[in-house]
């Protein structure tokens, strides 16, 4: 198998630029009438984010321990949130509602044996409706050019953005834009531009 944009290269993470572009994120929800701000929980520190997620068998990236010391997630599923903070079409989940999205993930999806020990190691940071983003923490076949990609968990497995910090920049360009909705409505030629912007080749669009 040829490996997944052999071109790619992302820059080294940094905790203070995703908190900053998520801030971003807020304030272009916040600009459209979309309160996110209000239900997003208080942040979490690494000893305590610890204690709560003894049930995830892998030791937390970075990224995850980043993104949860910015904000601790919403309490809600997304059908309960009045404005759910959307990572495109999954919400910010929780620590609580983490696990209980990582035993449905596996009950559902990590039964394959070809997906088991790649789902049994990623982390599910965002839900909706039986999908799933999730972070690897013990690589992942796609791509040996990324290090941390955010992988979609719904009806198959596939990276969706190169980054997390990508991610957050591919979000706010959508949500800044004229077309945008809320519940994550726009066109999807505008969509796939942004898309492909910050994550050059996606699903080889504008490669």
């Amino acid at each position: 198998m040829e490996p997944l944009y052999p071109d790619v290269t992302v820059p080294e993470f940094s905790s203070a630029n995703l908190h900053n572009l998520l801030d971003a994120l807020v304030d272009s929800y916040e600009l459209k009438g979309l309160r996110v701000g209000d239900s997003l929980l208080p942040p979490l520190s690494r000893a305590e984010l610890e204690r709560k997620c003894r049930w995830f068998p892998g030791k937390l990236p970075q990224e995850i321990v980043s993104l949860y010391a910015w904000r601790g997630g919403q309490a809600n599923e997304a059908w309960d949130e009045d404005f759910p903070f959307w990572f495109r079409d999954n919400s910010f989940c929780s620590i609580d509602r983490a696990e209980h999205e990582y035993k449905s993930m596996m009950r559902y999806y990590g039964i394959y044996p070809e997906d088991h020990e790649l789902l049994k190691f990623s982390f599910p940071f965002a839900s909706f409706n039986g999908g799933w983003y999730v972070l690897p923490t013990r690589g992942q076949p796609y791509s040996p050019n990324l290090s941390a990609p955010i992988v979609s968990v719904l009806q198959g497995i596939d990276i969706h953005f190169f980054s997390m910090e990508q991610m957050v920049r591919t979000c706010i360009d959508w949500v800044s834009h004229e077309k945008y909705k809320e519940g994550h409505s726009m066109p999807e030629d505008i969509e796939m531009e942004i898309w492909a912007k910050h994550n050059p080749g996606i699903f080889g669009y504008g490669a």
